[in-house]
């Protein structure tokens, strides 16, 4: 009888210690508080406009709001350094374009290093850019330009907004053995109105900042990049299909980055979220009138995308002896 008390008691109290401990090793549910996204950028831009549409969306899906969060200055550093110090528990997120990739070749003495403090999570979405020339010129698409570029007593200049698109048109001047200057442009507006009237040859920028001059007839679209035709100028062709293989991967991207620590499955969940929300119809209509389309791949997938970006953007740093400053 006395063993069977003692049985008894001891059964009792392994299943009050497993009450008690249950409660103690279960996780918590994710997202158990609100989501901060990071835009390092100013509100009102492409970025900016792309974060507030995905954030409205991701809070339904996780029954939690997700906070935009502006931060911008120094081409985004100010704004990704404050997510690579943040705690890693899949609570702070930046949102950035390539700049990101682009801002180590450039930029010197970054404070963090951009593949040791972060963790990708997703793309976005993607754009293509545009090489766009005044209709001043005689040029119908890329090759036309190339021929006006080349002749012997032509002085040309390329305009850019920053340093992605900078790099786009160092790719097509060094690609093509040409001698053009570069002009840096404190934004897309005065860069457009130059083009349109003349006073820079060619542009290499988006179609958003351009559309208004295309429709008026002040700029032609040369070409744009990327490996199929935009659905926002179906007529116009791509760099590829007048021969310039070197820019089918070149696109404006949107997507998502964590502080390098954040546990796998959170980032997982993010991304399964962001697939999720931007292939919703009217999310499509909203890229598609940022001239974006939706990509949200895997986290392992993207990734690898990153390292490749970079390589190409490295490869390109090296062939036009480009140094950080």
């Amino acid at each position: 009888m006395k063993q069977t008390h003692t049985r008894l008691f001891s059964l009792i109290l392994m299943g009050t210690c497993a009450a008690v401990a249950t409660p103690a090793l279960a996780a918590d549910p994710y997202p158990a508080q609100p989501i901060t996204l990071v835009v390092p950028y100013s509100a009102g831009g492409g970025t900016d406009i792309i974060a507030r549409h995905l954030s409205d969306r991701l809070s339904k899906v996780f029954k939690q709001p997700v906070i935009v969060e502006n931060k911008p200055g120094a081409n985004g550093i100010i704004g990704t350094r404050s997510v690579a110090t943040s705690k890693p528990d899949g609570y702070t997120y930046a949102l950035v374009v390539n700049s990101h990739l682009i801002n180590p070749l450039v930029t010197k003495d970054i404070p963090y290093d951009t593949f040791k403090d972060f963790i990708g999570v997703t793309m976005v979405a993607r754009s293509p850019l545009a090489f766009l020339s005044s209709t001043k010129l005689e040029a119908k698409n890329i090759n036309d330009f190339l021929a006006l570029a080349k002749k012997p007593g032509n002085k040309f200049a390329y305009g850019s907004s920053e340093n992605m698109t900078r790099l786009v048109g160092d790719m097509f001047n060094h690609y093509n053995k040409l001698n053009m200057i570069s002009v840096p442009y404190k934004g897309g507006a005065p860069l457009m109105a130059d083009v349109a009237g003349g006073v820079t040859s060619m542009a290499t920028g988006s179609l958003l900042s351009s559309s208004a001059y295309v429709q008026s007839g002040k700029i032609t679209p040369l070409a744009v990049t990327g490996q199929s035709r935009t659905q926002m100028w179906p007529d116009v062709p791509t760099m590829a299909e007048l021969g310039f293989k070197e820019f089918d991967n070149v696109y404006v991207t949107y997507s998502i980055f964590a502080p390098a620590k954040t546990p796998k499955p959170l980032l997982d969940s993010m991304q399964q979220a962001v697939a999720q929300v931007i292939n919703q119809p009217d999310m499509k209509e909203i890229l598609q009138k940022q001239a974006a389309e939706p990509v949200g791949d895997s986290v392992e997938n993207f990734n690898e995308q990153v390292k490749k970006d970079f390589e190409l953007w490295r490869n390109l740093a090296v062939a036009i002896d480009l140094k950080p400053v």
